[in-house]
């Protein structure tokens, strides 16, 4: 694969393919090292994400990975690589990256948001949504230290699976249950910080699936305010005013 791409693309992906086979120390989310050694995750490339050609690549390749997601396996997700910054940046240039880009697939999703999942992002069963799609989305930036599990050297990342590969796997099964004890316990080993406090269990009525997404380094840190409330409030004002 790394033949076919240039330079940093063929780092970013190997990178990412060392951290998933490192049997000395196990990635976390076993679920994800499983679908990358069995060909079921799949990888997207974009330019650096302040471009509206970050954004544009996200929304048509996260598009297209919809539309073959069932047919790839019931463990899948789209890992999107992005062009490195021309210099080192911080947290708080990573964490408005991430969340411009969501907005940019908001402003690009031609589908209507999916009945079942609620508008309002404090509401516990809300979930981010694209092309009709529920979805769970993981960053990794280059900025985390204590938190190794979020790190990866070269630029951000961002990890986006449809919520369906959790289904089975809920707060209330035995399976979902022992995966999080497993989960949890790779991640105590992992990371140098205990897990953020803002991980839960979606649904869980103290716990927002939006916070999740992109963690503080530290645990003391937390985002009070849904950052994307603005492009929401809009587009909701917009489709009442237009019924």
């Amino acid at each position: 694969m790394t033949g076919e791409l240039g330079e940093w693309k063929a780092k970013r992906y190997l990178d990412f393919h060392d951290t998933m086979v490192d049997t000395s120390s196990p990635f976390p989310c076993y679920f994800a090292v499983d679908a990358h050694r069995n060909g079921r995750l799949r990888y997207l490339f974009a330019p650096s994400p302040p471009t509206a050609e970050g954004g544009e690549t996200l929304a048509e390749g996260l598009r297209e990975y919809l539309a073959q997601a069932d047919s790839i396996g019931d463990i899948t997700s789209l890992v999107a690589f992005f062009e490195p910054p021309s210099r080192e940046r911080s947290a708080d240039w990573y964490e408005s990256a991430f969340w411009d880009l969501l907005a940019s697939l908001r402003e690009a999703d031609t589908e209507p948001w999916p009945s079942s999942i609620p508008k309002d992002p404090t509401d516990p069963q809300w979930t981010f949504c694209y092309d009709g799609t529920p979805l769970f989305m993981v960053a990794r930036a280059p900025f985390y230290d204590e938190r190794k599990s979020r790190y990866t050297p070269h630029g951000l990342e961002i990890t986006i699976q449809p919520r369906s590969v959790f289904e089975g796997l809920g707060a209330e099964t035995v399976e979902g249950q022992r995966a999080r004890r497993a989960i949890r316990a790779r991640l105590r080993a992992y990371d140098d910080v205990e897990p953020h406090p803002d991980i839960g269990d979606y649904t869980d009525p103290t716990s927002y699936e939006w916070k999740q997404y992109f963690l503080p380094e530290s645990n003391e840190e937390t985002t009070e305010r849904f950052p994307l409330s603005d492009v929401f409030t809009r587009q909701l004002r917009e489709r009442i005013g237009g019924d």
